[in-house]
């Protein structure tokens, strides 16, 4: 069982839970003083293991693929460890299938395309209605029967997966339904139906992937791993809960920048001298104090602007930018925030005194950043040179953010020359990876040599590095 112990926490490790090697040891011991029941088990394992609330959600779902589903452990130990769930999924999932039996699919002999009163739209519409968790899984089953011709490649797209199985259940024909019946009620109903249908997608996600566990083992389970690692999962891969939890480690990354004394003070000019700082000091100049040191410090206020492409492919992550900028600016930076897809906005006042959603919500109501919906950074930089040069000075480090995609729309390149000349420094963040960029509309070949740093930001351990370094 140690062995088994041993290799969940390596899955973990790859997960992106850091798991130590005294927080293991206290598990196997607190394994050895309260027993193999399942509720103790778990609780046991999650209280030594996981430090952190935002890794719950992963903790959870790693450890019904182990140890629930059994698909981990080797044969002989299979009956030893059926307590760990397996009895009560089993319960569950008869009982789903007698109901599913009954009430839609004898009538309706295979579902799809037989009639009305048993296809798999009327079953998707009455599940949301219900909200019954118990009649899930057997209804996404019949869903998976569908892949019958997995291959091994299969398990690097999950969403396209996902999106085969949905067309298969008459998914969105479900949920076009439901709109109309929602309309019609009035109220809250939609909302509560919203929550049930995330719940039933991250229910068909966990099944399928299990699915491919089964077939192709650990290079599955190693492509699943990976999509639950969120330093390490590029930011256009984020599903809806995933992203949930990135807004609470941003949040939580800002907070962590704006604290730091080292980027909040610098050595101030005058004041109070530090006497064994001046003596130090004063050993290159043969004990003459010339230059005194000084014991106080002021608040470093450095100015930056930030530029957001908020274009579909690069909204989600301009919007944890202007999270992170959100985080850290009433603590020690002066910002000012701009978004655009193909003319410029200001958006520092939406940030100002309002709650990060609703801040951003606020943005796309009230602003207007687009004509056409086609991204044209030419364009955006002649409007920020020529609405905002008279404000832009040597402090200024104008950050952008965006993947230099311009539609084949003329660069213009001459008014980010004359950006430059105007800040301190520019620096480039692009969500792409490097080798894409320059390929199709990508021109950030033209527009690098304008700007100090060009950098790859895709995840949030790249992210993190960067604004260590830059703010």
């Amino acid at each position: 069982m140690e062995e088994q112990i041993l290799y969940f926490c390596r899955l973990l490790r790859k997960a992106g839970i850091k798991v130590s090697v005294s927080e293991v040891n206290d598990c196997l011991k607190g394994l050895r003083l309260t027993g193999l029941s399942k509720p103790v088990f778990y609780q046991t394992l999650k209280s030594t293991l996981v430090k952190d609330h935002a890794f719950s959600r992963t903790f959870d779902k790693l450890f019904a693929i182990f140890f629930e589903r059994l698909l981990m452990l080797p044969e002989n130990e299979v009956g030893a460890h059926r307590g760990y769930g397996e009895i009560a999924r089993q319960r569950r999932e008869l009982k789903a299938t007698e109901n599913f039996a009954e009430n839609f699919f004898t009538h309706a002999g295979t579902g799809q395309g037989a009639g009305d009163s048993g296809s798999y739209k009327d079953v998707f519409v009455h599940l949301i209605r219900l909200g019954d968790h118990s009649l899930y899984r057997a209804y996404i089953d019949e869903g998976l029967k569908s892949l019958c011709d997995l291959q091994q490649e299969s398990i690097i797209d999950i969403d396209e997966l996902v999106r085969k199985v949905k067309v298969y259940l008459e998914w969105n024909m479900g949920i076009n339904q439901l709109e109309k019946e929602a309309e019609k009620a009035g109220g809250d109903l939609w909302w509560v139906w919203q929550a049930r249908l995330t719940e039933l997608e991250e229910e068909l996600r966990q099944a399928l992937e299990e699915k491919l566990i089964a077939r192709f083992g650990e290079k599955a389970l190693t492509v699943v791993l990976d999509r639950e690692n969120l330093n390490t999962l590029d930011f256009f891969l984020l599903s809806e809960n995933q992203v949930e939890e990135m807004h609470k480690k941003i949040s939580r990354l800002g907070h962590q920048l704006a604290s730091r004394a080292k980027f909040r003070k610098k050595a101030a000019k005058k004041g109070t001298v530090a006497l064994q700082r001046t003596i130090r000091k004063s050993m290159s100049t043969g004990g003459v104090p010339i230059k005194p040191a000084y014991r106080d410090t002021v608040p470093a206020r450095p100015e930056f602007w930030v530029l957001c492409d908020v274009s579909g492919s690069v909204k989600r992550f301009s919007e944890f930018m202007l999270q992170l900028m959100y985080s850290i600016q009433s603590r020690f930076l002066h910002v000012r925030s701009f978004v655009f897809v193909d003319t410029i906005a200001e958006a520092t006042a939406c940030f100002q005194n309002r709650e990060i959603n609703e801040a951003i919500k606020e943005m796309y109501n009230s602003l207007k950043f687009s004509k056409t919906g086609f991204s044209d950074y030419g364009q955006v930089f002649r409007e920020l040179y020529e609405n905002y040069s008279e404000q832009l000075n040597r402090k200024v480090t104008l950050l952008i953010i965006g993947d230099s995609r311009n539609n084949y729309r003329p660069h213009q390149s001459e008014y980010l020359q004359k950006l430059k000349d105007r800040v301190k420094t520019i620096i480039w963040l692009n969500p792409e990876p490097a080798e894409v960029w320059d390929s199709e509309d990508s021109i950030m070949k033209t527009y690098a040599p304008f700007c100090k740093r060009v950098l790859e930001c895709r995840n949030l351990e790249q992210l993190s590095r960067i604004a260590r370094k830059i703010l």
